[in-house]
């Protein structure tokens, strides 16, 4: 990374590159430093250099913790005094950030399209500045060994919690158009919260969890709530976070307790060929616009055309990692995919009065093709 941060640089005739913000919420920040922290800080890439500048408090924990080669402490540049001289705070930090950068003999600046307006005003009076894409969003596309691991980690810890969540609806009973688990109907909500559980006793967060059945199902996105329906498809998809890694996992599964219908089961039998379509078309080389190419064609050979609301609405997958929607994308603008890549191969298909149903899978593409990181099983009626 090191190498690649100094060729940016350079190609950009910059003296260094300024992150602004927390690392909790801005994966690139917490990429370059791997210092986890809710308050502000300033990362600065230099030329040679990663420089961390934290509050006081945080100066400890950040020479501890961080990959930087050098941490600094606003309180080394005055932050006090100048609040005390009644500065407002943005403004005090503003000063505080610009003896900072000159201090590491900053001259030519750039920082992301994300850089918070109000310090850009400030600093833009003394330096060149420059907007661009930050630089680490591009890098991180690639992961490493201990990176992959990390992902694999968190897909054994999704793939328990889904194994959970089906036992639990395998287990149900169905009583009329419902699903009952002793006494009481059996909902999303409680599904839902077997997930929970298992991610966190797995040292996972779960985050915005989908279970939904039914024509709720019919949007992609929906999280589902109450009663889950017997005899029609549940889309459960669950991309959990490692608590201690950062890194995230994705899977969709979509299950049916009770009796399917031939036009579930033909639906099920799309999705899967449609998947197996796409993943036999990721490699090193090709584009992300093939690879879903290949995905919608298979469903219109199969002659589900895609409609305004219906049919397949989505691109068939996205990048994973820091963040579980990153590059590359599978879609309509994708381009090429590259060895070291981990993305998500995830074609459904939605229809208002059916419900919808989804199969997704986590892959690394490699030169050759992929390989799939997902081993739970792909089977609807439980």
């Amino acid at each position: 990374m090191p190498g690649l941060m100094q060729a940016f640089l350079d190609q950009s005739h910059l003296d260094g590159f300024l992150f602004v913000g927390e690392s909790y919420g801005d994966a690139d920040m917490y990429y370059l430093s791997r210092f986890l922290a809710g308050d502000r800080f300033a990362l600065l890439v230099g030329e040679k250099t990663t420089t961390l500048l934290v509050s006081s408090m945080e100066l400890g924990r950040a020479r501890k913790e961080s990959c930087a080669e050098r941490c600094l402490s606003t309180s080394e540049f005055h932050l006090l005094d100048k609040l005390r001289s009644g500065k407002r705070p943005d403004e005090a930090y503003a000063q505080v950030l610009g003896e900072f950068l000159s201090r590491c003999s900053i001259r030519r600046l750039g920082v992301a399209c994300s850089f918070p307006a109000g310090i850009y005003r400030c600093l833009e009076q003394d330096f060149r500045i420059q907007i661009l894409e930050s630089p680490a969003a591009q890098i991180r596309e690639i992961k490493s060994p201990v990176e992959l691991q990390a992902v694999s980690v968190t897909q054994r810890a999704c793939e328990r919690a889904m194994r959970r969540a089906i036992r639990l609806i395998a287990g149900s009973t169905v009583r009329g158009e419902k699903l009952y688990r002793q006494d009481e109907p059996l909902t999303s909500e409680a599904v839902r919260q077997a997930i929970e559980l298992s991610l966190i006793q797995d040292g996972c967060e779960a985050v915005d969890t989908i279970v939904a059945g039914g024509r709720q199902a019919a949007d992609p996105h929906a999280r589902g709530t109450g009663p889950l329906a017997a005899h029609a498809p549940i889309v459960i998809d669950i991309f959990p976070r490692s608590r201690s890694s950062r890194y995230f996992a994705d899977m969709t599964r979509t299950v049916l307790k009770g009796e399917a219908s031939a036009e579930v089961l033909e639906l099920y039998r799309a999705v899967q060929m449609a998947q197996e379509a796409g993943l036999t078309a990721v490699r090193e080389g090709a584009t992300g616009s093939e690879v879903h190419r290949q995905v919608s064609d298979t469903f219109q050979d199969l002659g589900y055309a895609e409609r305004e609301g219906s049919g397949f609405t989505h691109s068939t997958g996205h990048g994973v990692g820091l963040e579980v929607h990153e590059r590359p994308s599978l879609g309509e603008a994708g381009g090429a995919l590259k060895s070291g890549q981990v993305v998500t191969v995830e074609p459904g298909l939605y229809y208002p009065d059916i419900g919808g149903v989804r199969l997704e899978d986590l892959v690394v593409v490699e030169e050759s093709g992929c390989h799939n990181l997902t081993r739970f099983q792909k089977k609807l009626v439980v």
